[in-house]
């Protein structure tokens, strides 16, 4: 039988999973500062505790997040984030932040990985992993880097595109712990290229992983179709796996940008959670988080998580860290339906606050004034249309029997 608090038999072990620190050949460090989240921003990076600056020994290409502030420990979370202590959690189960820990691989998920391997397997030159926004591409990146085997792959992630040239060049170069002379831009080139054979005649590949593509300026899309370029007589030395919203398609059959679609070889479109896969979701996450069945959501409730967020991970997280918000506030136990509507109506309402205009004070001497304004040019306009042989205003007037000069 499964734990009491799972419903549809689920079971887990007793003790909350750990991270294995430094399996695996990487991991990343996250922010060590905690706030209770009410919106849209995440709270934290991953598992308080580990070092800003993390990395796994012997591995210099590592991909490393650095971070800034001072680590905190488990109980200093608990104290941050109020309802964690209540709802029986180590750590938040529904943040916002692309953390690997949590990570849930559903069939869409399986299916983009496997497609990654395949394109590394064929030593290709583009993919292009795209999807809604609030889907977990970049998650899914991560973890997809996370499992390269280190001895036969190096990589850099690029988080966000917004960048001229030179910048984008050498945060790769930066990436892949490249040392060159200067911070010239064709300076970084060739150290890249010099890098990137030899990397290959040793017997690793490299890859480039750039989030959030659709950002990417013309310009930087033409600087990638160079890097595609580095290539020996039989196969590319630089695999670019691009990860986009659906905003990138459109952009990228503009006939100016054709030549680069052409060789984009292996696509995937990321799809929502289906409603059995929401349910496997949130008690995954609930797990991952520390919880050993002492807070529950009830099928009930996760029926209008689904239907309310259709899927997305991004908002699954987002309603159901309100409801554990909502348990806590309430001294309550379980996440029923009314509960769960209770909370989707008070989420719906504060972002309609949020994105209405804020009102602004007007005084009454500008709208006299304003007033006064529109009356003058009322009147000039009528008085122009009266007596203009074009305008229909004269023949308006006779129409009602009255009298035009």
């Amino acid at each position: 039988m499964g734990k009491p608090g799972f419903e549809r038999g689920l079971s887990y072990p007793s003790e909350c999973a750990e991270r294995k620190e430094g399996s695996g050949g990487r991991y990343f460090a996250r922010r060590s500062c905690f706030v209770l989240q009410t919106c849209f921003t995440g709270a934290h990076w991953m598992r308080a505790g580990i070092p800003a600056r993390a990395c796994c020994k012997g591995d210099e290409n590592n991909i490393i997040i650095r971070s800034s502030g001072k680590d905190m420990d488990s109980q200093a979370v608990m104290e941050d984030i109020p309802y964690l202590k209540y709802c029986g959690l180590k750590e938040k189960a529904f943040g916002l932040t692309p953390d690997p820990f949590f990570y849930f691989e559903s069939e869409s998920y399986q299916e983009a990985l496997g497609h990654l391997t395949f394109f590394l397997s064929q030593k290709e030159g583009f993919a292009l992993i795209y999807g809604d926004v609030g889907l977990g591409k970049t998650t899914m990146s991560r973890v997809f880097l996370d499992r390269l085997d280190r001895s036969r792959y190096n990589s850099a992630l690029i988080l966000n595109p917004i960048m001229n040239e030179g910048d984008f060049l050498r945060q790769v170069v930066r990436e892949l712990a490249i040392e060159y002379g200067d911070f010239e831009q064709e300076t970084a080139l060739d150290a890249l290229k010099s890098f990137l054979l030899s990397e290959h005649q040793a017997g690793r590949e490299t890859v480039l992983v750039i989030d959030e593509a659709q950002l990417l300026s013309d310009e930087l899309l033409e600087l990638i179709r160079v890097l595609s370029n580095f290539e020996t007589d039989k196969e590319k030395i630089l695999h670019i796996i691009l990860l986009a919203q659906t905003e990138i398609i459109p952009k990228l059959t503009q006939p100016h940008l054709r030549y680069l679609a052409q060789r984009i070889t292996v696509i995937y479109r990321l799809r929502p959670l289906t409603h059995d896969e929401t349910f496997l979701y949130i008690n995954h996450r609930l797990h991952r988080g520390g919880s050993n069945g002492f807070v529950r959501f009830k099928d009930e409730a996760i029926d209008e998580i689904f239907q309310t967020s259709g899927g997305c991970p991004r908002l699954i997280n987002i309603l159901c860290d309100r409801c554990l918000l909502y348990l806590y506030s309430h001294s309550r136990r379980s996440v029923d339906r009314t509960a769960a509507r209770r909370v989707f109506e008070e989420e719906s309402n504060r972002l309609i606050q949020q994105a209405a205009p804020p009102r602004r004070r007007v005084r009454p001497a500008f709208i006299l004034i304003a007033a006064l304004i529109g009356l003058l040019l009322l009147a000039a306009g009528l008085g122009y249309y009266a007596n203009s042989s074009h305008s229909y205003f004269p023949r308006l007037m006779r129409s009602m029997d009255l009298k035009t000069r």
